[in-house]
């Protein structure tokens, strides 16, 4: 099989640069110019408020558990488990958790 160069209409960059679009592609993608040069980031909108109610949903049950192991120390009735205790400390040690 035979490959003409001729076909291939391969452009090279002069150079090793990374060449920004032009004003009129960026904006037939629908970009700006300056948010290229802006850098990246993420706009959540509407999805800041779902966030907040993720984020408070865990903080109720959280107090509930805190407060139930405040009851269970001011009691006397809260027992530790030195096996647990023993294998977190090793594997925190061991592995920087």
């Amino acid at each position: 099989m035979k490959i003409e160069n001729n076909l291939l209409n391969i452009s090279m960059p002069q150079n090793d640069r990374v060449q920004e679009p032009s004003k009129a592609q960026s904006q037939a993608l629908g970009r700006t110019p300056s948010a290229a040069v802006a850098g990246d980031g993420v706009d959540l909108g509407s999805q800041a408020g779902l966030v907040a109610t993720a984020q408070a949903a865990g903080l109720s049950d959280r107090a509930s558990i805190t407060q139930s192991l405040r009851a269970l120390v001011q009691s006397g009735q809260y027992k530790v488990d030195t096996a647990a205790l023993a294998d977190s400390m090793v594997s925190a040690a061991q592995y920087g958790d």
